[in-house]
C-alpha cells in the first residue's frame, strides 16, 4: 500500500459535507483514509487527509473529480505522495504577470499609450495558448514604439502584488528556499519586484531604448515557454538542487512547460486550459494557501 496526502485548504472553512464527498470518492477507488490532520490552529481551514492506496489506476480521472469538488466548495486541493519530498523543496519560482502581481504589465503600458484594447486582445489570446508567444510579444512591443521611459515609473507605482504573495515569500525564505521570478514580461518591472520582495533572482525580457523612448523591439532571446523551463533547470543546477526540490507557480499557457519541469508545479488562478493541463491547480484562495501544500505549518490566513 502506498501512502498519499490530500491537502485541502479553504480561506473560509472546510465543511463536513466536503469531507464526506472526499471519503466517498476515495472509498470508490478502493483507498483507505487513515486519518485527517487539522493544519490550522483556529478552525477547520486546512487539513491533510492521509490515504493508503494499493493501486492507482486513473490519475487523470481523480484530478478532474477533485477539481469538480474544489470548484463546488471553493476549496483548493493537492494530491501528493506522502514522503519527504513535500518538505524538502528549496527553490520556488514565480511567473510575474497575473501570478505574483495582479496585472498584465504590457496591457497597463498599452492602456497608458492609448492602444489598450488592441494589445489586451493579443495578450488574452497568447495566455490562452491561441497564439505563438514570440509572435504575440513581438507584435505588442512593436505597437509600443515611442513609449516614454518616465511612464514605466508611474506604472510601477500602481502595480499591486497578489494577495498573500509577500507572506508566502517571507515564510519560504525562513525555510531556506531560494526565490526567483521567471517572466515573459519585462525586466524593468521584474527587477523592481525582485528588490521589493528581496528575491534571489529575476529573469524577464529586455526592451530596446533609443534615448528615453522604446524602439518597439525586444533585446536578446525572448523568454518564452521553452526558455522559462530552461532557466528553471539552470537555477536548480546552480543551487545544487534536483528538479523534485523545485516549486513553480504560474497562470498562463507559456508557464506549462515550467510547471511540468518542476517537482511541484501549481497553476495559480490560471486560465481554464492551464488548470486542466497542470498537475496541480489552485483557484480559490490567496497565495498563502501554497504554504499548506508545501507542508509549512502555521496560521497563514492571519
Amino acid at each position: 500500500m502506498k501512502k498519499y496526502v490530500l491537502c485541502c485548504v479553504s480561506s473560509g472553512s472546510i465543511k463536513e459535507s466536503f469531507l464526506e464527498e472526499i471519503k466517498s470518492l476515495f472509498h470508490a477507488m478502493g483507498a483507505k483514509i487513515e486519518r485527517i490532520d487539522d493544519l490550522h490552529e483556529d478552525k477547520l481551514k486546512a487539513v491533510d487527509i492521509v490515504i493508503s492506496l494499493s493501486e492507482f489506476k486513473d490519475e487523470e480521472k481523480l484530478k478532474f473529480d477533485l477539481m469538480d469538488l474544489s470548484n463546488q466548495y471553493q476549496i483548493d486541493t493537492a494530491f501528493i505522495p506522502l514522503d519527504e519530498s513535500r518538505t524538502n523543496r528549496r527553490l520556488i519560482v514565480f511567473d510575474m504577470d497575473s501570478t505574483l502581481i495582479q496585472h498584465e504589465v504590457i496591457d497597463e503600458m498599452a492602456m497608458d499609450f492609448g492602444i489598450g484594447d488592441k494589445v489586451k486582445l493579443i495578450t488574452e489570446r497568447a495566455m490562452n495558448g491561441e497564439l505563438n508567444f514570440n509572435q504575440a510579444l513581438t507584435e505588442r512591443v512593436a505597437l509600443l514604439k515611442g513609449f516614454h521611459r518616465s511612464e514605466m515609473e508611474l506604472i510601477m507605482k500602481r502595480l499591486k502584488l497578489t494577495p498573500g504573495a509577500e507572506k508566502l515569500i517571507s515564510e519560504v525564505k525562513k525555510q531556506g528556499y531560494k526565490t526567483a521570478i521567471i517572466s515573459g514580461g519585462f525586466k524593468y518591472f521584474a527587477e523592481n519586484f525582485k528588490n521589493l520582495l528581496n528575491l534571489d533572482y529575476a529573469f524577464a525580457n529586455d526592451l530596446e531604448w533609443e534615448g528615453d523612448v522604446l524602439t518597439g523591439r525586444v533585446l536578446g532571446k525572448i523568454i518564452n515557454a521553452e526558455e522559462k523551463a530552461r532557466i528553471l533547470e539552470e537555477l536548480a543546477l546552480r543551487e545544487g538542487l534536483s528538479l523534485d526540490q523545485v516549486v513553480a507557480v504560474g497562470d498562463g499557457a507559456n508557464d506549462l512547460l515550467m510547471l511540468s519541469k518542476a517537482g511541484f508545479g501549481i497553476a495559480f488562478h490560471a486560465k481554464e486550459k492551464v488548470k486542466r493541463m497542470a498537475r496541480h491547480q489552485m483557484g480559490h484562495g490567496p497565495m498563502t494557501s501554497i504554504l499548506y501544500f508545501l507542508g509549512i505549518p502555521g496560521n497563514h490566513f492571519k
